[in-house]
């Protein structure tokens, strides 16, 4: 997000049983940490870091940071010594020491035993800690945060901020807003704050209502023009042009250019949410007829042109535990809380995104349909199968490159094939292109197919909430059904479909209108790629319930998914409303045990399995009707697992919707329950459908070993494959009594839902395809060495690092692949485990010319992975080949006109640009 980030910290990350094993004193010192595999993980940085650093007398740790890394290059431009391989050791020591942040540790509970217990205290290395909280993200995967005893009280009163501690508040909700302070965030300048009252709307619609039964199913009821009391404001404010402007510069730096941004998500003492830029100033002189007057949220008179942001109550969760203002900013300065940033809406939107299944599975289409909305995504992989090194940058890059994007071009073997074509024959290049061809494949044959659109950050009417500051009538500039989106503007699209995940059924799915006007134009002219809501239906809703603190809608003007969209009626599902209590540290505890995994994503399965089952029968049958029912109550049970979080009892899903064995269970008393019990039976969602199997690895295996033990069975009984007697049409008893029985126990859902008939159609379009594009090439890789002579014994140690960091690289991506680790994640330990491989070897070789040509005679020489020459000397292969090539990097740009080549449809030309030498890049 900014120009220069914050480097990230070092922290434990431990397991309950380990800590439980060790006596809960556990000896782990922080070389042997590193060396272990999961212990040690990364994090940007945070309000809590930011303390955690204050408190401990670290004044400007980047700075510490930066100035270790520059006398880490400066050694090893140094010649070859025992003394600079022992000074870069040293370093490297140092720097782990300053980056790891001992203060702070996750621990994962393995056992509701083991956190009660860990709730007491534990040690590591001799050093207390105390439980803080439980962040939403981390309790979704029962962990939890600890922090050193010796800081915890100061950091537990920061956390608290002179709040009004006698005040009943939810416990889980407040420990959620507590949490703010693990977000990751970059300091802003200071702006003048103001908080008001949120814009409150009310209209009538017809929704659908579901709320809990008195039995164990939901009742859901179809109402008439229902009166919705709406909050337009959830979730976000304004700041003045003149703000925007002045973050924008904090964030990026001269490359800002002196404009405004047009929306920042912000993190304050209880703050969480949106920012949008609106000239709220010139609102109160043109609208309001010069008077610059409002009324705060505590009812305090005030001038607008005081203040450069305005903050609604739905920002700051806890505004009224305090008795003004400027109490709440005192006790926030007192408590060195800055403002902060934790993401930011895009300079431009994107063109084409990938779909996911939830968008598409709920629609209908004719195959003629089907295969047009997957036609540009097949002809993207069919067009790089054809070895054009310039088709295969745009599909590796995108087809949108430009100039201004050169400095952001990573230094792998997408830019190396870029300087020099010869790289298109590097066996690491051919299997790394084959790879990711065979992985949008399979990315395609679970649903993720190319759309025109993009995601963008979602703003209410900010006209709206301008009115309501002055207390004038709300009427917005939008009418409902309309949307403001300045990129299908520009366009001059006038419809479109909006998405956001998770998805349950089709009432989900809006089409809206894209409208605008030269006094939409005005207002809105600094929003150029958030999208703009009315504020007079129930959009937000019927999106599950989405908020405008940062959600992002994905947004299509493909007409086949637009002439599809029904805007069926708005799902409103009744809310409980957990007990409010003077919380204490045992009401967190008891959140957090009730919180402790993610049953949204298993609901969502359950509900993804009754599509796929309601695909095979007709729309008047019993069967369609009881899954339309139940597919619809899903968003309900969605709504039930995020209140359990809450500390709210909820009903859960009725087990017979899933289980087979439940079924089985019914009553059959009467008449009336028999044929139930048969129905639950035959529409049981108690396999996930056919396409899943290339989301979930272990469904994948499953599902290929029955496949081949059938397979067998079938040849042995029958002399034939599965497949071929699935088509033979004159089937004897015995043959139909053994599909039959296929058909039972295979481990996935095998009905014609959309979903899998995308994938089916991919499987048939690239089936053994790509086996015959990867085959072995002749490269001589001597054009990526530096001509450097090296130490053989230098050599035969760094082959055992590599040893070390396949064994590593391979655990990780287990553990990243069977727990479904989160991309950010992902990227932050990948970071940190090249840092330290990277130590490891440089402490042997400081020279980084003969690393280079160590690294690619000992990966070039074999038919192993070539990734640890990459990982850690990529910058001087870059030169190396940049040197060679005068300099020259070709990259593919986009034409109108007739052009070189064609690549999905479109037509691209070559160019040019002079690269400069590149600057190995500080790893944060």
């Amino acid at each position: 997000m900014a120009k220069e980030k914050s480097c990230h910290k070092f922290i434990y990350k431990l397991p309950s049983k380990r800590l439980a094993k060790a006596d809960w004193n556990l000896n782990l010192p922080i070389h042997t940490a590193l060396k272990n595999k999961n212990d040690v993980v990364a994090l940007s940085d945070s309000q809590l870091l930011r303390w955690i650093c204050e408190l401990n007398g670290i004044k400007d740790l980047d700075l510490e940071v930066k100035s270790i890394q520059s006398q880490i290059k400066h050694q090893k431009n140094l010649p070859k010594s025992e003394a600079t391989k022992n000074n870069i050791r040293e370093l490297y020591k140092k720097l782990y020491s300053l980056q790891y942040q001992k203060d702070y540790v996750c621990i994962i509970m393995n056992t509701k035993k083991d956190y009660l217990r860990a709730n007491k205290g534990f040690t590591i290395n001799q050093f207390h800690y105390r439980r803080l909280l439980g962040t939403n993200g981390g309790i979704k995967k029962s962990t939890i945060t600890y922090v050193g005893s010796s800081i915890y009280d100061e950091i537990k009163k920061r956390m608290d901020n002179g709040r009004n501690l006698s005040k009943p508040l939810i416990p889980a909700k407040l420990e959620a807003y507590q949490a703010l302070i693990c977000s990751s965030s970059i300091p802003v300048t200071m702006p003048r704050i103001a908080i008001v009252k949120d814009c409150v709307v009310t209209f009538k619609e017809d929704v659908i209502l579901i709320q809990d039964g008195i039995k164990d199913e939901p009742e859901m009821t179809r109402e008439k023009d229902y009166e919705i009391t709406y909050c337009d404001s959830d979730g976000y404010g304004l700041m003045s042009p003149e703000y925007s402007v002045i973050v924008n510069k904090n964030l990026h730096g001269e490359s800002s250019n002196g404009e405004t941004i047009t929306g920042i998500n912000t993190r304050f003492a209880w703050t969480k949410g949106m920012l949008f830029t609106f000239d709220f100033k010139k609102f109160a002189g043109e609208v309001n007829k010069e008077n610059y007057t409002f009324y705060d949220a505590w009812g305090t008179s005030r001038d607008i042109r005081d203040y450069d942001v305005i903050l609604t109550t739905s920002m700051v969760k806890l505004w009224d535990s305090y008795y003004s203002l400027e109490h709440f900013l005192q006790c926030s300065q007192e408590n060195h809380y800055e403002f902060s940033v934790s993401k930011t809406t895009p300079s431009k939107l994107e063109h084409v995104r990938n779909a996911n299944y939830q968008f598409l599975q709920t629609f209908e289409f004719t195959e003629e349909e089907l295969y047009e909305l997957c036609e540009p995504t097949i002809r993207e992989i069919k067009d790089v199968l054809f070895d054009d090194w310039r088709k295969t940058i745009v599909f590796l890059k995108g087809m949108h490159l430009d100039e201004s994007q050169a400095d952001s071009w990573e230094h792998d073997f997408i830019k190396a094939l870029m300087i020099d074509k010869q790289m298109a024959k590097d066996p690491f290049v051919v299997g790394k292109i084959y790879n990711m061809i065979r992985k949008r494949i399979q990315m395609a044959a679970k649903g993720s197919i190319k759309l025109t659109g993009n995601f963008a950050i979602v703003s209410g009417d900010p006209y709206s909430l301008a009115q309501s500051i002055f207390g004038l009538p709300v009427t917005g500039l939008l009418k409902a059904g309309e949307v403001y989106h300045s990129y299908w503007k520009d366009k001059g699209v006038k419809g479109i479909a909006c998405f956001r995940a998770p998805m349950t059924c089709h009432n989900n799915i809006r089409r809206r209108k894209v409208v605008h006007n030269p006094e939409m134009d005005d207002w809105y002219q600094y929003n150029q790629t958030s999208m703009i809501l009315n504020s007079w239906d129930s959009t937000c809703d019927a999106l599950n319930g989405a908020d405008k603190d940062s959600d992002a809608f994905f947004t299509t003007d493909h007409p086949i998914i637009v002439r599809n969209t029904k805007n069926a009626p708005t799902i409103e599902c009744v809310q409980k409303r957990a007990d409010t209590v003077i919380p204490e540290e045992s009401h967190f505890v008891q959140a957090n045990v009730l919180a402790f995994g993610d049953e949204i994503g298993a609901t969502t399965n359950k509900i993804t399995a009754m599509i796929e089952i309601q695909s095979g029968y007709h729309k008047d049958s019993q069967e369609y009707k009881e899954l339309d029912y139940r597919i619809m109550c899903g968003q309900h049970y969605q709504q039930n697992s995020i209140d359990k979080a809450k500390g709210i009892l909820s009903k859960p899903m009725p087990k017979h919707w899933y289980d087979q064995s439940a079924c089985k269970k019914l009553p059959e008393t009467s008449e009336e329950e028999k044929k139930y019990k048969e129905l639950c039976l035959r529409i049981c969602a108690n396999k996930k459908p056919y396409f899943m199997k290339y989301i979930y690895p272990d469904l994948m295996t499953e599902y290929k070993s029955f496949i081949n033990d059938s397979n067998k069975k079938s040849i042995r009984l029958f002399q034939m494959s599965i497949e071929e007697l699935m088509e033979k049409r004159d089937l004897s008893t015995e043959e139909m009594e053994f599909l039959n029985y296929h058909k039972e126990l295979l481990p996935v859902g095998n009905r014609p839902c959309t979903v899998n008939q995308i994938c089916w159609l991919f499987e048939k379009e690239f089936h053994n395809i790509l086996p015959k594009q990867k085959s072995a090439t002749s490269f001589d890789y001597t054009i990526l060495k530096s001509g450097a002579s090296y130490n053989k014994n230098d050599y035969k140690k760094i082959e055992k690092v590599k040893a070390e960091y396949d064994l590593e690289v391979k655990n990780y991506q287990c553990l990243a692949k069977t727990e479904r680790l989160d991309k950010d994640e992902v990227s932050l330990n990948r970071t940190m485990l090249i840092l330290k491989f990277k130590a490891a070897c440089e402490a042997i070789c400081p020279n980084e010319k003969e690393l280079c040509d160590i690294l690619l005679d000992l990966c070039y020489t074999t038919s192993k992975s070539k990734q640890f020459v990459w990982d850690v000397c990529g910058e001087t292969v870059i030169n190396n080949l940049l040197e060679k090539n005068h300099h020259i990097i070709n990259y593919p740009a986009k034409t109108s006109s007739k052009g070189e080549f064609e690549f999905a449809g479109e037509s691209f030309v070559m160019k040019q640009r002079v690269e400069k030498e590149v600057e190995e890049p500080l790893l944060f």
